[in-house]
């Protein structure tokens, strides 16, 4: 049975087609937000009110927001860059477990805490490309602050 079988051709075709959908992709990029061994791992395990329903309610609400800003696109737009994302995944990299961010495609959809010093909650996410969310690493507002700060005093003419 091919559906059993976790090496079927079949199996893993319809996999990747669905992991390469943009169903299947934020599906797994909330997904892995929500697995009690994110946390365990380093990283922030979201606030007790995310759920996966509310994650999907957000993302929603970027894309109309962003549709609204730009009459002409889908919507999927990265927050930062304001680029379409993209939804590829990597062939053959399920039951793989954690392999970082190297390889990772940069126009890829991803989900970023826009305050690091704040876990994921209602007010503190966004949904960004891999490349902004690399960008931005653990940089926070203040930081946001003191590099404007700094470069306004560099550049008096």
């Amino acid at each position: 049975m091919a559906y059993k079988d976790p090496n079927d051709e079949r199996r893993i075709q319809k996999d990747f087609e669905y992991m390469n959908s943009e169903r299947g992709y934020v599906g797994r990029a909330i997904s892995g937000k929500l697995k009690p061994s994110y946390g365990k791992y380093g990283g922030h395990k979201p606030d007790k009110s995310m759920d996966k329903r509310e994650f999907w309610r957000l993302y929603m609400n970027h894309i109309i927001k962003m549709k609204e800003k730009f009459p002409g696109s889908t919507g999927r737009l990265c927050i930062y860059c304001e680029r379409p994302f993209t939804f590829k995944a990597r062939r053959g990299t399920r039951g793989k477990g954690y392999q970082g961010r190297q390889g990772q495609i940069k126009t890829n959809f991803s989900i970023d805490r826009y305050d690091p010093r704040i876990t994921y909650k209602v007010n503190n996410i966004v949904f960004c490309c891999v490349d902004c969310n690399e960008k931005k690493k653990n940089s926070n507002p203040d930081d946001w602050l003191n590099f404007i700060r700094i470069g306004k005093e560099l550049y008096k003419t």
